[in-house]
């Protein structure tokens, strides 16, 4: 699938990789998780990235994050 529909608008495929296409043309280790919600409801996320061969370090940045995140234990609805 090269498309998308968000929000009743089309969105291409290469606009949602944009975050992700230079960690991985590069090699550097990387991790996001979700740290709250915007006023609107809208997730707000934390992307972390290291230097090569840094995994354990932002492994372990990711869980202090996610220890005091407001998210912490939050599941989608269904």
């Amino acid at each position: 699938m090269d498309r998308f529909i968000i929000d009743g608008q089309e969105v291409d495929a290469t606009y949602l990789q944009g975050a992700t296409v230079p960690l991985n043309v590069t090699g550097l280790p990387g991790i996001a998780l979700s740290f709250g919600k915007g006023r609107e409801g809208m997730p707000i996320n934390v992307q972390i990235v290291g230097k090569w061969h840094t995994e354990p370090l932002i492994l372990h940045i990711a869980s202090l994050l996610e220890a005091v995140s407001p998210m912490k234990g939050a599941h989608p609805s269904r």
